[in-house]
């Protein structure tokens, strides 16, 4: 199991495509949860009518807000990105050919996957981890600017969002390596998983709001799990002018518990059908 870790990181670390999405993730993260934002604010502050407004977009970009800004940044930027990561992650052994020829070696097949799953798991914490880096040195920046104390949350909170940060990005890159195994492509991989959790969950969630049957089905996907997860952290719902994506949600044990069912339920299956399959 150990060899088989070690093999998947010494292929992930030197795919730049790996790399590539990380760092284009940390940069649209930071252009839309402070870049956009404070240009806004920059934009409202001369005009007398808009003091409230303009405060109030200067807070989000404090270090005080540093929780709920990251987190809800999440469900559905983030989601769709990481899903890309999940499908390249495994995608690409199949272009390549190579799970034709380690599968004819010593590992098992469950080995060689469970390898790749665990070195995913450690990707999308390094995603959640910089991004929240990222996010607090630009805001203490910003505080020092603007000439604000940098108010930064507590400990505890921090952690917890980055936590839940990394299970929203672990759910979402399952579902891309799910996918990936299935279709033994990273384009149609990445197509339908971007489908599935940008259209697909959307319009359900959108339908929820008018069907109430609806709405247990809407508990159970991907991104409103996200979304509620978010909301429960502190980050503004959507329909109150927050992030989109995020929705208001007294608890996160439920969405918590989604999340974690499809992390399981992803990998499971996908290790299952490779470990099944014929690899041609």
């Amino acid at each position: 199991m150990i060899a088989s870790v070690r093999a998947a990181w010494f292929a992930d670390r030197r795919r730049p495509a790996v790399w590539t999405v990380t760092a284009t993730w940390t940069l649209l993260a930071l252009a839309f949860g402070i870049g956009i934002p404070y240009l806004v604010h920059l934009t409202l502050a001369g005009d007398p009518e808009q003091a409230d407004a303009a405060e109030t977009l200067l807070a989000a970009v404090l270090p005080g807000q540093l929780v709920t800004t990251g987190i809800g940044l999440f469900p559905l930027f983030g989601g769709a990105i990481v899903v890309i990561l999940g499908a390249l992650v495994v995608g690409n052994e199949y272009r390549w050919g190579t799970l034709n020829l380690i599968f004819t070696q010593r590992p098992r097949r469950g080995q060689v996957l469970a390898g790749h799953a665990v070195v995913l798991c450690g990707l999308t914490l390094l995603v959640a981890v910089l991004t929240f880096g990222a996010l607090a040195v630009v805001t203490g920046v910003l505080a020092v600017v603007e000439g604000r104390g940098a108010d930064w949350p507590p400990v505890a909170d921090l952690a917890g969002a980055v936590a839940a940060a990394w299970l929203i990005c672990t759910a979402h890159a399952s579902v891309g390596w799910f996918l990936a195994i299935v279709f033994r492509s990273t384009a149609t991989a990445i197509a339908i998983g971007l489908v599935w959790t940008l259209v697909l969950e959307n319009a359900i969630s959108g339908l929820a709001l008018v069907l109430s049957p609806l709405e247990v089905l809407q508990k159970l996907l991907l991104a409103p799990s996200s979304g509620a997860l978010a909301g429960a952290l502190g980050a503004r719902s959507q329909f109150d002018g927050g992030t989109p994506g995020v929705l208001e949600s007294s608890s996160a044990v439920l969405p918590a518990t989604v999340l974690l069912g499809y992390t399981l339920l992803m990998f499971g299956l996908g290790s299952w059908l490779a470990a099944r399959r014929d690899v041609s």
